[in-house]
């Protein structure tokens, strides 16, 4: 992996460069912000060290390429530098050991990440341990895989766990929320561009599925996409071979399919919202993830990792939990799943005070929903889903952004929901939805 330079200043860049070069890794020098933008990607650079002369470019960097570590260097602030996106910034003049041991750390930090999915993946509930034993089988192989599960279960977790385990491990990983990028932005992102194909296209820019080439790509929340993108992402499967808006020719590549979703995948093929033959194609190995409030056995396991991450993060001591706090965990109905298991850790690690964590403070974020007030058995996922979202909005004052907290979900999820209830007609007993700011 490289390490990006970009300083208008020639002589800066050959300075560092050499330093780069000292430390054993290879430069990658740049004077002219349209070169470095055409030629950053995650999947050369590991670390970017970027003059303040650019702070769009560090911003830009880091929203296009999160993965990539920033490092700022200048005469700025350095508060400024960090808000746009730098991990670090070193103000100018500065020694050399100071700018090698920072790129040290960073390459360290970025290489842990890479490998810390290996350690992530605790079970102890006999379902959860079926299914992972058939992804152990699954996961050297080339077949797509389509995992399906309630928000917070796990899902990216499991996708990188697939990764780390195929064959295609020392290749790239690049996953991508489908539901958090508009629509409108979702081709170029997927596929690319090249300079010039639209107003504000100034470099070509190497879309996910170009960075996946002999790697993973996780489609993350693939439901949310359009049927007109869902026509071209069928094509780019069935062809293996993608086209950069703008392009003149398309670019065969070399990559496999991970997808996730957290909705009734039958049903929107049922209604025409979602492509059976897309469907179809990913769905070659499905994997259900069972709810955390299904697989019980898995609770207190997580709840300690959690305990040991927080504490390792944070410098502090581990703290014990006693049978009051265990029974808090045991009696909650799990909204948001393992993501919500670990908010609520972590917050009890940080304000119990002692040795112990303090069952107040966990139940402190669990008033919402009791496992009491769950439906009987019996109920079908959809209506166990509807109960959880009026319960919650509710409970939350009828405030959507707190209850999608709650709830481990998007606002966008939680809206596209409400919509589909009001649609059925199951709208009546939800309370009056409020956003912050609207008092009415």
């Amino acid at each position: 992996m490289a390490i990006a330079i970009l300083d208008p200043d020639k002589e800066t860049v050959n300075i560092m460069a050499a330093l780069v070069e000292e430390m054993g890794h290879h430069p990658a020098p740049f004077t002219d912000k349209e070169k470095f933008l055409g030629a950053i990607n995650p999947k050369s650079h590991a670390v970017a060290i970027i003059a303040d002369d650019f702070l769009e470019v560090i911003e830009g960097t880091k929203m296009v390429y999160p993965e990539i570590e920033i490092v700022a260097i200048g005469q700025r602030d350095a508060l400024e530098c960090t808000k746009v996106g730098a991990s670090h910034f070193l103000k100018k003049p500065f020694k050399a050991e100071e700018l090698q041991e920072v790129l040290k750390v960073l390459l360290n930090l970025s290489k842990s990440q890479r490998f810390q999915e290996l350690r992530s993946i605790v079970i102890a509930d006999p379902k959860m341990k079926q299914i992972m034993e058939m992804i152990d089988r699954v996961a050297p192989t080339q077949s797509p895989i389509f995992i399906q599960g309630e928000s917070g279960t796990g899902k990216e977790v499991i996708a990188r766990y697939i990764h780390s385990k195929s064959k295609r491990a020392g290749g790239p990983y690049m996953g991508i929320n489908l539901a958090a990028i508009p629509d409108t932005l979702l081709e170029s992102e997927l596929f690319g561009f090249e300079k010039g194909a639209f107003t504000g296209a100034y470099a070509t820019r190497i879309g996910r599925f170009e960075l996946s080439d002999h790697g993973t790509i996780l489609l993350d929340e693939i439901t949310e996409i359009s049927l007109g993108l869902q026509a071209k992402l069928l094509r780019v499967l069935q062809e293996r071979q993608i086209d950069r808006v703008g392009g003149k020719e398309p670019i065969s590549l070399d990559f496999r399919v991970i997808a996730t979703t957290n909705k009734d995948i039958d049903k929107l093929i049922r209604e025409g919202h979602f492509r059976k033959d897309l469907y179809y194609r990913l769905n070659v190995i499905p994997v259900k993830v069972p709810p955390l409030r299904s697989r019980m056995e898995d609770i207190f396991p997580l709840a300690i990792y959690f305990i040991k991450k927080v504490a390792k993060r944070e410098g502090l001591r581990e703290k014990k939990m006693g049978e009051q706090a265990k029974n808090a965990l045991l009696k909650y109905s799990w909204p948001g799943n393992v993501r919500e298991l670990e908010n609520i850790i972590e917050r009890a690690m940080i304000l119990s005070d002692g040795d112990e964590i303090l069952p107040e403070i966990i139940r402190s974020g669990m008033e919402e929903i009791p496992l009491g007030d769950f439906p009987l058995p019996g109920t079908t996922i959809p209506e166990m889903e509807r109960h959880l979202i009026i319960s919650t909005l509710g409970s939350a004052g009828g405030n959507r952004t707190k209850a999608a907290e709650l709830l481990g979900i998007s606002i966008r999820t939680l809206r596209n929901k409400l919509n589909e209830y009001k649609t059925s007609g199951q709208f009546s007993d939800i309370p009056m939805v409020k956003t912050p700011g609207n008092h009415g």
